[in-house]
């Protein structure tokens, strides 16, 4: 083996060692480093949409969610009764009224005392994306516009949302003309 040859493996091997490294500082950084992930609720809730982060939603609403699914959004969700019970148990354990303290505490401020079932429609959510409605010059989002995460947030099946790490060069030249409310 010649010495180039070694000093290229060893700079690949400290290339591959630092990636680590970064993706493990930045998982701290986020808050996200107890995530915890329940493999039923990614294949089953994750088959038709983002398997959202438990802690973005209070367990009142996560009960309500799961005990509405026969209309979910306008869409029939068929889960058996022990995987039911299992999805609404993981998501009440780890919902945002007793999650450990994050960057995601802070939805907790100014929740009405019937909390609503979008995330998109929280206080705090609203709040965070006010930005972007200004950017577009709009006055209102239409119905949906938000919910697709990971357009924007590309670490968000990561439960990460951290507005430094928006996806590069996404916004309002790619969203499209004037948006409004249906």
């Amino acid at each position: 083996m010649t010495r180039l040859q070694k000093i290229s493996g060893y700079g690949f091997l400290i290339l591959i060692v630092g990636f680590t490294l970064y993706g493990t500082l930045v998982e701290v950084q986020a808050g996200n480093f107890r995530y915890v992930r329940n493999q039923t609720y990614i294949a089953e809730c994750g088959a038709c949409h983002l398997a959202y982060p438990p802690q973005l939603l209070p367990g009142e609403t996560w009960k309500a969610m799961m005990g509405g699914l026969e209309n979910h959004f306008g869409e029939p969700a068929e889960l058996d009764d022990d995987t039911r019970e299992e999805i609404l148990l993981y998501l009440d354990a780890h919902s945002l009224d007793v999650a450990p303290p994050s960057r995601m505490s802070k939805m907790m401020r100014n929740i009405p005392d019937e909390p609503p079932l979008r995330i998109t429609e929280f206080p705090a959510f609203l709040d965070a994306h006010e930005v972007i409605k200004e950017q577009l010059s709009i006055q209102a989002f239409k119905t949906g516009f938000l919910s697709p995460c990971a357009d924007c947030h590309r670490l968000a099946n990561s439960a990460i949302f951290d507005k430094e790490l928006l996806h590069p060069g996404y916004g309002p030249s790619n969203w499209g003309g004037k948006e409004t409310t249906e």
